[in-house]
C-alpha cells in the first residue's frame, strides 16, 4: 500500500543564535509526550506530535520524522519501532510476528522475509546494505535452527555467518564500512551473560567484547570506533577503540559513546572516573575530544552528567546533559539536548525520560540525529 507524507506541523518553540552549522542536520527528541525536530544550522526547533510514545527517528535526508512505528503526517505502520536508512527516504520495520518489510513514500511497503524465516535484529548500512540476524525456533526449541547472519543488497540475500553452533542468538549492530556485517553472538539467549557484554563480529571476525548497546558501536565511514570491555557497569573498564587501535590511553577513566568523522580524523566520547560505583546515578561523565588531540570539552554542573555525544559534520558535538532520578524502584534520567559550536553551548530543549542500566542511559530511543 502507498500513503502520502504530509507536511510536518511547524510550531517554533525557540530560536538561538547556534550559528551556521551544517545544512540539513537535524535532530527528533521526546518530551513528555511531545515529539520535537531541532534544526542544527538554525538552533529553531518545533512540535511535530504530541501525546505519542515510542523511539523516534529520522529519515536519511532529514525530511521525514517518526515515533513509534508512525510517520509523522504519513502512515502508522504495524511495528514499534522504524529503522531508517542512513541516506533518502526508506525505513525498515518487523511486525509483531516477525515478516521484515521497508517503507518509502515512493515505494509504500514491500515484503524483505516472511515471518518464517526467522528475522532477530536488522541494521542499514551505507549504499542500501541492511544486515539481518536470523534464528528458527519452533517449540519445543531445544537448539534453535538457522542461526544465522545475512546481508541484504540490491535485492539478494547473502549469509556472511553461520550456521552458528549451540544457541548464539545474532544481535545485528550494524554494518562496517567495508559492507561486512556487525552483530553480537547472543550466548544461550541469556539476558544475565549480555548484561555483562557479548563478542562483536565482523561476519566471521571477533573484533572486542562490548556491552550491547548501541551507542557503543560506532561506525564512521569505512571506520569503526567501540566501546570495549565487559563488566555490566558502565563506569568500569571501557576503552575507546578505533579500527582496533585503543585512542582513549587513560585507565583513570571508564570512556563510552564514541562518536567518529567519516575520515576517521575527529573522535569524541564521554568519559567518567572509572570505578565499581556503590550507587547508580552519580556518573557525571564530560564530553571528551580524544582525536585528532586530546580535550575536555565539557565540565557539567555537580548532580548532572554529559551523555550520548554525536559529532557532527562541521565539528560540532550534540549531547544531553542530564540529571538522574529514582521512582519506585525505577532509576531514568530527564535531560535537555545540548549543541556545542565553537565554545559556546545552546539548549536545543528538554528531552525525556530515558532509563538508566547499570550507568547506561537509553537515549538512543529517545534522540534521533539526521545529517
Amino acid at each position: 500500500m502507498r500513503a502520502p507524507v504530509l507536511a510536518l506541523d511547524s510550531i517554533v518553540l525557540s530560536t538561538p543564535a547556534a550559528g551556521a552549522g551544517t545544512p540539513g542536520a537535524k535532530v527528533a527528541f521526546l518530551d513528555r509526550g511531545r515529539l520535537l525536530v531541532a534544526d542544527l544550522a538554525t538552533g529553531s526547533s518545533r512540535v511535530v506530535a504530541t501525546h505519542v510514545s515510542g523511539p523516534s527517528g529520522l529519515s536519511g535526508d532529514g525530511k521525514l520524522v517518526s515515533v513509534g512505528g508512525r510517520i509523522v503526517g504519513g502512515p502508522a505502520l504495524p511495528t514499534g519501532r522504524l529503522v531508517w536508512a542512513p541516506t533518502g527516504e526508506t525505513a525498515a520495520y518487523q511486525t509483531r510476528a516477525g515478516a521484515v518489510f521497508t517503507w518509502s513514500p515512493a515505494a509504500g511497503r514491500r515484503l524483505l522475509v516472511g515471518a518464517a524465516w526467522g528475522a532477530t535484529s536488522f541494521a542499514w548500512g551505507r549504499n542500501g546494505a541492511l544486515a539481518l540476524g536470523r534464528s528458527v525456533c519452533h517449540v519445543p526449541c531445544g537448539v534453535p535452527l538457522h542461526q544465522e547472519v545475512w546481508i541484504r543488497r540490491g535485492g539478494s540475500l547473502r549469509r556472511v555467518a553461520g550456521p552458528l553452533r549451540g544457541v548464539q542468538l545474532p544481535r545485528i549492530a550494524g554494518v562496517a564500512g567495508d559492507g561486512r556485517a556487525l552483530w553480537w553472538s547472543d550466548l544461550q539467549d541469556s539476558a544475565s551473560i549480555a548484561a555483562d557484554g557479548l563478542p562483536l563480529f565482523a561476519n566471521r571476525t571477533h573484533l572486542a567484547d562490548t556491552l550491547v548497546y548501541p551507542d557503543y558501536v560506532s561506525v564512521c565511514g569505512s571506520h569503526l570506533a567501540v566501546a570495549q570491555g565487559g563488566d555490566r557497569s558502565a563506569m568500569h573498564g571501557k576503552r575507546i577503540v578505533l579500527d582496533g587501535r585503543d585512542v582513549s590511553r587513560d585507565r583513570s577513566r571508564s570512556w563510552v559513546s564514541p562518536s567518529c568523522s567519516a575520515d576517521g580524523t575527529q573522535l569524541v566520547a564521554a568519559a567518567s572516573v572509572n570505578t565499581t560505583p556503590p550507587r547508580i546515578g552519580r556518573e557525571h561523565r564530560s564530553i571528551w575530544q580524544l582525536l585528532p588531540a586530546r580535550r575536555r570539552l565539557t565540565t557539567p554542573p555537580a548532580g548532572f552528567t554529559d551523555e550520548l555525544p554525536r559529532l557532527l559534520r562541521d565539528g560540532s558535538v550534540l549531547f544531553l546533559r542530564t540529571r538522574s532520578h529514582a521512582r519506585r524502584l525505577q532509576l531514568y534520567g530527564l535531560g535537555t539536548v545540548e549543541l556545542l559550536r565553537g565554545g559556546r553551548l545552546t539548549a536545543l530543549g528538554s528531552a525525556g525520560r530515558a532509563s538508566n542500566d547499570y550507568g547506561h542511559y537509553d537515549w538512543p530511543d529517545v534522540v534521533a540525529v539526521s545529517q
